[in-house]
């Protein structure tokens, strides 16, 4: 087959696009759609320390991706040692007090708190208080 370069135009991109989204989880294909996450029928997987469950993980209808999770600690349980990631993180603190170490700078935050972590910095969380500490993460990825 003889292709012209007008054609070769036209069609990467459509090859491009096909391989993309052939190659993407089926989370990236389908958006989620809007439904109730009640707290009673989601289950936590969990350590002696810490506990966990997420809420939500996909896309939503512009492709942007999303994931919501729960951890609770407790006193003095560290979530892991420092890493960093490309995605962005919101989190949000609703019980105790926890010391988050965000780009080496540590700070302390309390139920109401919000903590906002840029893309690629190092970051982890200490709970540092008496009692068992509480946030949700929402992971922005992209």
């Amino acid at each position: 087959m003889n292709a012209s370069r007008r054609g070769l135009a036209f069609l990467l991109p459509s090859i491009a696009a096909m391989t993309a989204n052939a190659q993407a989880p089926a989370t990236a294909r389908k958006p989620m759609a809007s439904t109730f996450y009640p707290t009673e029928a989601l289950a936590y997987r969990s350590s002696a320390t810490k506990k966990g469950r997420q809420f939500l993980n996909g896309v939503n209808r512009s492709g942007f991706g999303l994931e919501l999770h729960e951890t609770i600690m407790t006193p003095g349980t560290e979530t892991h040692p420092p890493h960093k990631h490309a995605h962005e993180e919101i989190v949000i603190i609703t019980e105790g007090t926890i010391e988050y170490y965000v780009e080496g700078k540590t700070q302390r935050v309390t139920a109401g708190s919000v903590v906002y972590i840029a893309s690629n910095e190092m970051h982890n969380a200490k709970n540092v208080g008496d009692v068992p500490s509480r946030y949700y993460v929402i992971e922005l990825r992209g």
